[in-house]
């Protein structure tokens, strides 16, 4: 874990598909304004020789990089690497070495290369292995003291039988199981703003001072929406609406717009939030296991686009 300079710190899982090198783009806007520190991941399963004990596997894999070969992953990473030269944020023609870390036992299947942007941020490519993609992407946000885990979600939620039979996608296990904030990327374009979604609650008045940071670093325009079940319960949520945008003026945030709505809080959020490019929305105070019966990982599970849990 590195020290915290007061900068945000982004780690972008990659490999689940090309949602994942929009998020990337997402996190350059982020470090244009606040020269962030970025993480790229790719996490590959244990090499089964190396599973059985398998000798000379594990001999060929201590030197298949020398031998100028790709591990698995290693093409997702330069991918990423070549995104971010073309953004600016890795001077082209920079070439550093791979250096092996060694955290599951694999001698030969985890590396790091590191990069300085031009304005002084670290920028870092992560080969990982591990039984678990989940685990691993969590220890790895420990490890880097992520403040965010951008992770690309399949472009269109599951719906119908197929949600029921099918396992539950890794962006949303990500979400659950991560300390630190989680963006669900789909279709991650900044230029549409952020919608803020607070209830009158402390867990939402909590999430302020992130959401706020998060803005700042975007610089994109800010949304304020409420939503009451019922109409009984209209005052509490222009309490909440209220409250988040006094809030955002205080930190020098004008919000463009403050809805309060009433009706079925996880799809009014999904209708009203398609119009943005984020959906913003505290975390659940309940456990890991019962997280998506909660209104923020039921929106991230359920929309289609992007969606910001703020822990």
């Amino acid at each position: 874990m590195t020290p915290d300079d007061g900068r945000l710190r982004i780690l972008i899982s990659i490999g689940g598909g090309p949602e994942a090198y929009t998020g990337l783009r997402y996190a350059v806007r982020l470090s244009k304004q606040t020269c962030a520190h970025i993480a790229l991941l790719y996490v590959r399963p244990l090499d089964s020789g190396l599973n059985s004990g398998g000798l000379e596997v594990r001999v060929a894999r201590e030197n298949v990089l020398d031998w100028g070969l790709e591990l698995p992953g290693l093409r997702q990473l330069k991918r990423g690497r070549d995104i971010l030269v073309e953004l600016g944020e890795i001077e082209p023609g920079t070439s550093q070495e791979w250096k092996h870390r060694e955290l599951s036992g694999d001698p030969a299947g985890e590396y790091v290369r590191e990069y300085v942007n031009p304005c002084g941020g670290t920028i870092s490519l992560r080969l990982r292995t591990a039984s678990d993609v989940t685990t691993a992407v969590t220890d790895e946000a420990e490890r880097f003291n992520a403040d965010i885990v951008i992770v690309g979600a399949s472009p269109e939620p599951m719906t119908g039988l197929k949600k029921f039979f099918s396992r539950k996608p890794l962006a949303l296990k990500i979400a659950a199981h991560a300390k630190c904030s989680v963006i669900v990327a789909r279709h991650l374009d900044p230029g549409r703003g952020h919608i803020v979604c607070v209830q009158d609650t402390d867990q939402s008045r909590d999430m302020l001072p992130e959401a706020v940071r998060h803005a700042q670093a975007c610089q994109c325009p800010v949304t304020i929406l409420s939503v009451a079940p019922t109409r009984e319960g209209l005052p509490s949520a222009h309490n909440a609406a209220d409250h988040a945008a006094a809030f955002f003026r205080e930190h020098g945030i004008n919000p463009v717009e403050t809805i309060v709505e009433t009706g079925d809080i996880v799809e009014t959020i999904i209708t009203i939030g398609y119009d943005y490019s984020l959906i913003v929305a505290s975390e659940s105070l309940k456990p890991w296991f019962a997280k998506g019966f909660s209104v923020s990982h039921e929106v991230a599970e359920k929309a289609r686009n992007s969606v910001m849990i703020v822990k």
